[in-house]
């Protein structure tokens, strides 16, 4: 190997260690914690009375599922086989690791589900996409479309779809056995059918790209448009009547599913140009011509395709961050879920505050002061005011941080009401009479 060419191959090596390992890693595991925080709060009985909710519920399982299995076949790898090579690139190529050889046998069938997954998560944008552009354009009567149950059923039949559609994937790839040094290796190679010319023009070229690439983007890119332009007739338009106004509710998840979908779109658009080149070369050109001739585009797309990679984890783990800037509901939903002890205590502050003004507002109310109350007046208004008040009464058994009210009656006693912060969130006053 040249100097050029081994210059190359460690720029390569570089790239895939840093960005396709390191950085794809931390990605995926913020992703990881991100979607799973997603399917807690999304999950929850509060957020699923939406059928908006319930797509996005299922966008965060395909994601969580697919950056799991991303760790696993590309990050992990990445991270520590990418040494092997660094350390010495001739030499490099002949080291085989344990991990690399668990890849290899695991590829045929990890491969097609992660493809199943990554369909399903676009579709799923698409979906609910449209839903919220439904709620946008019929407002209440949207509410019989978009339902629960129709969001479960769209949700099963795109899942379906994917599955169905991806079944060519799994005849692409086989398992080879080489012997090595006393050793078998495992090499992954394409099949019979997967060699075939005819089967590469369908599978990639005539289904695959406008099935997971332009389809979508042309039903995002219309409903998007569409959506803002309702947006921008809402809020600059005053003209139109209150009541035909979406809620500032609606109209904070509609910004929060176009923040998604743009996202989707810087991440996503990237992999369509890589998957060109990679059906282009794959079809045109023979592989050996290739190494030899293209040497400079083969390092263009090998870069290019880990910057790839590395934008799909963006993509898949970054949901989160606009769920919490747009999705007030999520928000309270999200707090009150980690912390139920703080939220607990807060209502019970909040109902001791209630009480204490409402047990001096039915002070006020029964006109306990110097025209209606006379001190020293031995009278049965006096007797009849302290009985109407026994329902007040009971046993105070913490005494600290109390409230206490005094009232002197007409036989020169004093009475003592206690309310004690010992009682939080309580429904009953807690308050002793005493003598």
């Amino acid at each position: 190997m040249n100097n050029s060419c081994r210059r190359d191959e460690q720029f390569i090596l570089n790239v895939q260690w840093y960005l396709g390992g390191w950085a794809c890693l931390m990605v995926c595991l913020i992703g990881v914690v991100g979607n799973s925080i997603s399917i807690v709060v999304l999950s929850n009985k509060r957020m699923r009375n939406l059928s908006t909710n319930i797509y996005l519920l299922s966008l965060s399982v395909i994601n969580l599922i697919w950056l799991l299995l991303y760790i696993f076949v590309n990050a992990l790898r990445f991270t520590i086989i990418i040494p092997l090579f660094l350390k010495n690139t001739d030499e490099g190529s002949n080291n085989i690791h344990t991990y690399d050889q668990l890849i290899a046998r695991s590829s045929p069938f990890v491969i097609p589900i992660m493809n199943t997954l990554q369909l399903c998560s676009i579709y799923y944008t698409v979906a609910v996409s449209i839903d919220r552009f439904l709620y946008l354009t019929y407002g209440i009567q949207a509410d019989n479309i978009c339902t629960i149950k129709n969001s479960l059923k769209i949700i099963f039949s795109l899942t379906i779809f994917s599955i169905l559609f991806i079944i060519p994937n799994w005849l692409k790839y086989r398992v080879v056995h080489v012997p090595h040094n006393n050793k078998t290796q495992y090499w992954l190679k394409l099949t019979p059918i997967g060699e075939n010319q005819i089967f590469k023009k369908i599978v990639h070229v005539y289904t695959y790209i406008p099935v997971v690439y332009m389809i979508p983007f042309i039903i995002l890119i219309v409903i998007n448009f569409l959506t803002i332009k309702l947006l921008y007739d809402f809020h600059y338009k005053r003209q139109i009547f209150l009541k035909t106004r979406p809620a500032k509710h609606d109209i904070r998840i509609t910004l929060m599913l176009i923040g998604v979908v743009l996202l989707f779109f810087i991440c996503r658009f990237p992999s369509l140009i890589n998957h060109f080149f990679e059906v282009h070369y794959s079809i045109t050109e023979d592989a050996n011509e290739m190494t030899n001739v293209l040497t400079g585009c083969r390092t263009i797309r090998k870069v290019f395709n880990t910057v790839v990679n590395f934008l799909q984890t963006v993509n898949a783990s970054a949901n989160l961050i606009f769920y919490y800037v747009f999705g007030k509901t999520f928000r309270e939903t999200s707090t009150k879920l980690a912390c139920p002890m703080r939220i607990n205590v807060t209502k019970r502050e909040n109902t001791t505050h209630h009480i204490r003004r409402h047990f001096s507002a039915s002070i006020v109310n029964n006109n306990i002061d110097n025209n209606n109350y006379i001190p020293g007046n031995n009278n049965d208004d006096n007797d009849r005011y302290f009985n109407s008040n026994k329902k007040y009464q009971h046993t105070v058994s913490n005494k600290q941080d109390e409230q206490t009210i005094l009232v002197s009656s007409g036989k020169n006693k004093t009475r003592r009401l206690t309310i004690d912060n010992a009682l939080l969130g309580s429904k009953d006053v807690s308050a002793s009479h005493s003598v």
